[in-house]
């Protein structure tokens, strides 16, 4: 008799999961936001969604990033929450999106029922693009809950909870995860159990609301930086000791709208000190930024007490600016950084009759371009001048040029090329004498303008070859504008005591004795 071979008994069909494990991923700013949402989420739907957040579950002394990764593998949903706190580890393309990617690929499904995904919830921040691609991850538009905001939504909670719609992001999450969690246990809800778990969804909703109302409404919606500003990061030490080459190393952050200043384009990222000198438009502009900036670094990272102000034109022919350091910092790596204020010069205020009040300006601006270049004892005379080399002459070159920047900056403020002015100085001269004495300054100024790009421009060994050119253009710059000066600054005074006087006759007389 044959042995009778029994089948074996069919393996029971596994149980498909009843529980939705979700990773929230998070910046730490928002800790207390997610741990209130992560309550509110949790009410409809009971035991059915496991949540993991990372500060309720990592304990002193565990392996954080194995513990991370387990739970990223084991997680069915990656919930990334954002309001615009962003830290690097936790943006969108942070560490715990880049691991969950990986792990979807290896394991795409749950149970082979439905995807795991990606939901991104961004609350009063930002959205990202419509579709984002994250490490082969496509975030679909349909997938990415987002509740935008204006300042006038947090003015009161009233006001605030007027938002609450029946297609709000918060509704839309909330049934997303019961949909997905009905799929994933293979359960057809009825209508009694809809209705009660919308019911439950809505009052949910309405405490979300308030919950991100309480926690927005002192948060940042835009802040603006009237105030230009540079921050200047030097290299890692050891740093060099020379300026040229501290400053080679470094890296300037524009705040504020100081980019605007240098031609470049809105809000550039921070660039090498070399980039940012070569992109700015105009070289002579870029001479006076570059001595100004870097002195400024160099004496603030070296302890040196410096003369804390620097002035410096821009592309604009009226404006001219200050810069002045506000903040020194080091860090424990020994590098430095250096924040330097932009400020614009501000108009002087005139008062009195236009024209006299015209005339002083011009006395004021001839006599100080005749105490600065003209005198014996004149700083930047050929005389004194004669007596820098080296370092010493691309300083004082530098500073020569920076004085009469400030000169004509003043000049061209007060508006002392009004027609009405000069007719009243030079007496009515002539028209034609008028074009020649122009010519000669404008071709004076250009052929000193150029030498003194030159010199400023040079490494220290290449000074001494510049040095004669430069002694020959400032020498003529001032021999040719001598006699200019004289008639100016003169005539300025004659049509000043002409004005008076006349002033002076036409008064009413006054009781006496």
């Amino acid at each position: 008799m044959s042995a009778v071979r029994i089948a074996p008994a069919p393996s029971p069909a596994p149980h498909p999961k009843t529980r939705l494990e979700v990773f929230i991923s998070y910046a730490e700013e928002d800790a207390l936001l997610v741990r209130d949402v992560k309550e509110v989420l949790s009410k409809p739907f009971a035991f059915l969604l496991n949540f993991f957040v990372d500060n309720e579950v990592i304990k002193d002394g565990d392996d954080w990033r194995k513990k991370i990764n387990e739970q990223l593998d084991a997680a069915d949903v990656l919930l990334i929450i954002s309001t615009g706190q962003r830290r690097e580890s936790h943006d969108f393309c942070g560490y715990e999106v880049g691991y969950f990617s990986r792990s979807i690929k290896e394991r795409p499904t749950i149970d082979g029922i439905i995807n795991r995904q990606i939901i991104p919830l961004i609350i009063g921040a930002r959205p990202p693009s419509s579709v984002m691609n994250i490490q082969g991850v496509i975030i679909r538009e349909e997938d990415i809950f987002n509740f935008d905001l204006v300042p006038g939504d947090l003015s009161s909670e009233e006001k605030f909870l007027e938002k609450i719609r029946e297609n709000n992001p918060f509704t839309k999450l909330l049934r997303h995860l019961r949909d997905t969690l009905a799929d994933m246990s293979q359960i057809r809800l009825q209508d009694d159990d809809l209705r009660r778990m919308d019911q439950s969804i809505n009052e949910c909703t309405t405490q979300l609301y308030k919950t991100i109302f309480g926690y927005l409404r002192g948060r940042v919606f835009t802040e603006d930086s009237p105030e230009r500003k540079l921050v200047v990061r030097t290299a890692l030490p050891p740093l060099p000791g020379d300026q040229d080459s501290l400053m080679a190393g470094s890296t300037i952050e524009f705040g504020g709208q100081s980019f605007d200043l240098f031609g470049l384009p809105k809000f550039p990222p921070p660039l090498k000190w070399p980039a940012f000198i070569s992109q700015i438009n105009r070289a002579e502009i870029a001479t006076q930024w570059r001595e100004g900036i870097s002195n400024l670094v160099f004496s603030s990272v070296n302890g040196v007490p410096p003369d804390n102000y620097y002035f410096v034109s821009s592309l604009r022919a009226d404006r001219l600016f200050r810069l002045f350091v506000s903040r020194s910092i080091t860090y424990y790596s020994g590098q430095k950084e250096v924040h330097i204020y932009i400020v614009q010069r501000a108009p002087i205020k005139e008062y009195g009759d236009t024209k006299t009040t015209k005339l002083l300006k011009a006395i004021s601006v001839g006599a100080r371009y005749r105490s600065l270049f003209l005198e014996r004892t004149s700083p930047f005379s050929p005389r004194l001048m004669a007596y820098s080399f080296g370092k010493d002459l691309r300083s004082a070159v530098a500073n020569l040029w920076d004085e009469l920047q400030q000169l004509l900056f003043e000049a061209h403020q007060s508006k002392l090329d009004d027609p009405e002015l000069l007719a009243a100085i030079y007496d009515d001269q002539p028209h034609d004498e008028m074009d020649d004495i122009a010519r000669v300054w404008f071709a004076a100024q250009k052929k000193l303008n150029d030498v003194a790009h030159q010199i400023t421009a040079v490494e220290d060994d290449k000074v001494a070859a510049c040095r004669p050119a430069f002694m020959a253009a400032l020498t003529e710059f001032c021999e040719q504008t001598e006699q200019m000066n004289r008639t100016f600054t003169a005539g300025a005074l004659r049509a000043l005591d002409k004005e008076i006087g006349r002033k002076f006759a036409n008064a009413p007389a006054s009781g006496g004795h």
